[in-house]
């Protein structure tokens, strides 16, 4: 019987027309399947390929608004009967965010999929953020080890990149020496001889150690950050997909191979120090972020959530300067705030100002928010570039650090705000800092 393959579509899904020709090459039949569609009996579908794209438009942080689809819930439920998962790219963010990768603890991320960062042998970063281009990967891992790779070892194919969030990242130090222990680093990036070199262009978005590919310890479930869909060099993975789903194979694990594990990496949140000034800023037009999240979180049964976000800047300053003045020059630089559709608050030695036709009036109605959090990247590439550019191409004296982030408002009670931010819808901690204040 020809195996049926649901492939998950979620608001803003782009790859579903691949992923129906590579599904059918392999004599396997596709199934398109939407998000909100409740009537599909997934316990008659044989395996799930959740596509790439930009679910949700990437709204909060790659994947995660998908991942606490309840969609996601039913797709556990068959993968733990053993039935195949293959998320490709957002698909690859999305399982992870759900926990399902690399499934040794299933009540916390164990990982996160970073902004990418292009990185020279000498350390140097050449790029960030999205990129598109053909690369290599190979199979390390023996032959069946997943429902994804019964071809042989080493085996070679050259396929497509493109992401922005593609970096397999942890800080859990123990982690990655587990998942190649487990043999569940399943692909990694080589050039076209199978050398793993660590340094771009081989590695093409700095992900720890050459890491494309990632299963679960049962071995049915993979998140794959490149394209095998879009070219007939990747079609092995779905030969091989198609295959398990036969029983031509059964996957086959090590005696020591760790199934579960608690994790060393708790969510910590953690009280904020305020720098020299505080910019946060507020959208003219409707936040789509600020309200896709507050939705999900809704979906997740705290429907009396109210939401509000700012975008978040810190400034340190060196010591005996004019904090009103050069958040001024700051604003007007143009590099923070898009004065045509963003309003501005600056807070600066306990006091708030409002921006009004070229200057900072004092604001006496700033109160202080009881149920708020700011989020950061580890990695605050963003600060670090607005600095750059400030410095390069404006007379701003005495700017040590920009720091870029998001503030949460979370108007709901404080103990409902905090089971809500343990969820980390806000956050991935192995990637992102949280800050309660």
């Amino acid at each position: 019987m020809t195996p049926k393959i649901a492939v998950i579509l979620f608001p803003g899904t782009n790859c579903e027309i691949e992923a129906l020709r590579t599904l059918e090459r392999s004599d396997m039949t596709p199934v398109l399947t939407r998000w909100n569609d409740y009537k599909i009996d997934y316990s008659k579908l044989d395996g799930f390929f959740i596509p790439g794209g930009f679910s949700y438009e990437d709204r909060g942080r790659s994947g995660i608004i998908a991942s606490k689809n309840p969609l996601l819930n039913k797709i556990k439920e068959e993968a733990e009967k053993g039935k195949p998962v293959l998320g490709v790219c957002n698909g690859a963010q999305i399982v992870l965010e759900a926990k399902l990768i690399p499934g040794l603890d299933r009540n916390h991320v164990e990982m996160a999929l970073a902004w990418n960062k292009r990185i020279d042998k000498n350390g140097k970063i050449l790029g960030t953020g999205f990129y598109n281009d053909w690369i290599y990967i190979k199979n390390v891992s023996p032959s069946g080890r997943s429902a994804f790779n019964k071809y042989e070892s080493n085996h070679i194919m050259r396929i497509p990149v493109a992401h922005a969030e593609g970096r397999f990242t942890t800080m859990d130090d123990d982690l990655l020496n587990i998942l190649e222990n487990n043999e569940q680093m399943i692909f990694k990036y080589c050039d076209k001889d199978g050398n793993i070199i660590n340094e771009f262009p081989v590695n093409p978005n700095g992900t720890a150690m050459n890491l494309a590919g990632i299963c679960n310890p049962e071995g049915n479930v993979m998140s794959l950050m490149p394209h095998p869909e879009r070219t007939e060099k990747g079609q092995a993975i779905f030969d091989s997909m198609r295959d398990y789903i036969g029983k031509s194979f059964s996957i086959i694990k090590k005696d020591s191979t760790i199934m579960h594990r608690e994790t060393t990496v708790k969510d910590i949140i953690v009280t904020y120090e305020k720098p020299t000034i505080e910019i946060l800023i507020d959208s003219v037009i409707t936040d789509n972020e600020e309200r896709t999240i507050e939705r999900a979180i809704h979906e997740m049964g705290f429907n009396n959530l109210k939401l509000k976000k700012h975008k978040y800047f810190g400034i340190t300053l060196e010591p005996n300067l004019n904090p009103v003045q050069i958040a001024t020059d700051l604003i007007k630089s143009g590099e923070l705030v898009n004065l045509a559709k963003e309003i501005p608050t600056v807070i600066t030695n306990g006091k708030a100002y409002a921006y009004k036709e070229g200057e900072l009036e004092e604001n006496n109605t700033n109160k202080e928010d009881k149920n708020a959090y700011l989020t950061f990247n580890k990695e605050d590439m963003d600060g670090e570039s607005i600095l750059q550019t400030i410095n390069l191409h404006f007379s701003i004296p005495g700017i040590k650090k920009i720091t870029s982030g998001k503030k949460w408002i979370l108007n709901i009670e404080q103990n409902k705000a905090v089971e809500i931010v343990k969820t980390q819808i806000f956050h991935n901690p192995h990637a992102m800092n949280i800050y309660k204040v």
